[in-house]
């Protein structure tokens, strides 16, 4: 048995005579156990399972995409309806604008208005009317304010105010008929009309989180805060600062100034400019579309939705002074703004060719100051501040022939105030350190050429004593 041992143990053994012949070594061998056909079936549903867990998710997945597409279409045409529900139907409205450029980058004109309900009247008078020429190939844009006031021409209506003309044209063709007052006074075609409620204002601002401008001068005015419970929105301290919707509201509504009507069409341009410049930030973008859906149910619009937001892309970084606007001003004679006629013809001549409106209060170089008298009073209640300015209009040459108070010291800013020719104030205006013209319409006695009412933003120059 030994011997027989010990041959057995002299033998190779199996695994190295596989080796040998270079054979590979069965799994068994190299410590891998064959799995059981239970095992390989257990591996089979267990590979099926998971296969049908992915296809179960990725249909999950893919219905969730249809139903946000399905979704956003609707939500889309929910939207684009409710802004142009009021004008899809209207054919006198639709007959009463141009033509729509064929192309997306070519400029257009939009008719703006903000309306001024009253109560007992089923129609609003037009409250703020602004004509704009957009450029989203260049990336540039016009804004013509137009007084509510305005003595025009309302088609088979006959003179009148031209916020008149929507009251005029009644609740089915006041739009109409606002449009062709304004091309036919401005000579301009319309292609689109948007008019916004105070309601829509507000959401609109609000859902931006606010527009950040810098107010100029101290509102208090509940009158215009009348959109606000309690008149809470009436009081707005000057300087730079982030205004929500009722605040921001009364910031473009607001009339209690000497000038009335034009520094509350200033403020109204310069919240646009904010507006623009914010909502063509890369991260409001993103907002165009929930700032849309918050205002269409206050917004009469015949630009689509998805124009409204296209042209907001396009705008992205776009330059503020690339931005411009205007007025056409005139001559106040109760109860007209009687336009001037030689400016309307310069600014419109620059809006239609897409020129500057920076020369419309360009001085003539050809008026001669010593011809031109002028009365200076003190409005801000600092002494010294009308002599100074007296001072410095003497020395330019001008006929300084009444120097004095004015009647009440609530001047913020510093007026050069004309009643015929805008012109000679110009003129003024160049030679003093700051200051802003505006017509007299009645509102100012003096027997001057010119008026200066010295501000209490004389203060803030080198020349107060």
């Amino acid at each position: 048995m030994n011997n027989g041992d010990d041959s057995m143990a002299q033998r190779p053994r199996r695994s190295d005579r596989h080796v040998k012949r270079g054979k590979a070594q069965p799994s068994a061998y190299r410590g891998i156990v064959e799995p059981s056909p239970r095992m390989r079936i257990h591996d089979t549903r267990r590979r099926h399972a998971l296969k049908m867990w992915l296809v179960g998710i990725a249909t999950v997945v893919g219905v969730l995409v249809v139903a946000t597409v399905v979704y956003g279409f609707f939500w889309y045409r929910s939207v684009d309806s409710n802004m142009r529900k009021a004008t899809i139907d209207d054919t006198k409205l639709n007959d009463a604008l141009d033509d729509v450029p064929d192309e997306p980058q070519e400029p257009f004109t939009i008719l703006l208005t903000g309306n001024d309900a009253r109560k007992g009247e089923e129609v609003a008078r037009a409250d703020t009317i602004i004509l704009a020429k957009v450029d989203p190939g260049q990336k540039k844009m016009w804004m013509l304010s137009i007084p509510r006031d305005t003595r025009v021409e309302i088609p088979g209506h006959g003179v009148n105010k031209i916020n008149a003309a929507r009251f005029l044209g009644g609740e089915a063709d006041g739009d109409a008929l606002l449009i062709e007052t304004v091309k036919e006074f401005t000579g301009i075609p319309v292609n689109y009309y948007m008019e916004v409620s105070f309601l829509g204002f507000v959401k609109a601002v609000d859902t931006l989180g606010g527009i950040w401008i810098d107010v100029d001068v101290q509102i208090d005015d509940w009158k215009a805060a009348s959109h606000s419970k309690g008149h809470k929105a009436s009081h707005i301290d000057p300087g730079y600062q982030l205004l929500d919707g009722e605040h921001a509201l009364t910031f473009v509504r607001s009339r209690d100034f000497p000038d009335a009507d034009f520094t509350r069409m200033k403020h109204q341009q310069e919240f646009f400019k904010a507006l623009v410049k914010q909502m063509t930030k890369a991260g409001n973008l993103l907002k165009i579309p929930s700032v849309v859906n918050g205002i269409s149910k206050n917004v009469v619009s015949t630009l689509p939705m998805g124009d409204v937001v296209t042209i907001a892309r396009a705008f992205q970084g776009m330059n503020p002074d690339d931005l411009q606007t205007a007025t056409i001003t005139g001559e106040w004679r109760s109860p007209y703004v009687w336009p001037d006629e030689e400016r309307k013809a310069m600014l419109i001549e620059a809006f239609i060719s897409g020129g500057s409106f920076d020369g419309e209060t360009a001085p003539d170089a050809g008026i001669d100051p010593s011809g031109v008298t002028v009365t200076v009073r003190n409005g801000a209640g600092i002494e010294g501040v009308a002599t100074s300015a007296a001072s410095i209009l003497t020395a330019a040459g001008f006929n300084v022939t009444n120097v004095g108070n004015a009647n009440q010291f609530v001047y913020d800013r510093t007026l050069v105030v004309y009643d015929e020719e805008r012109a000679l104030a110009d003129t003024v205006l160049k030679a003093l350190p700051l200051g802003e013209v505006v017509a007299s319409r009645g509102m100012y006695e003096f027997t001057t050429d010119v008026l200066v009412v010295v501000g209490k933003d004389w203060s803030t120059t080198s020349t107060t004593p």
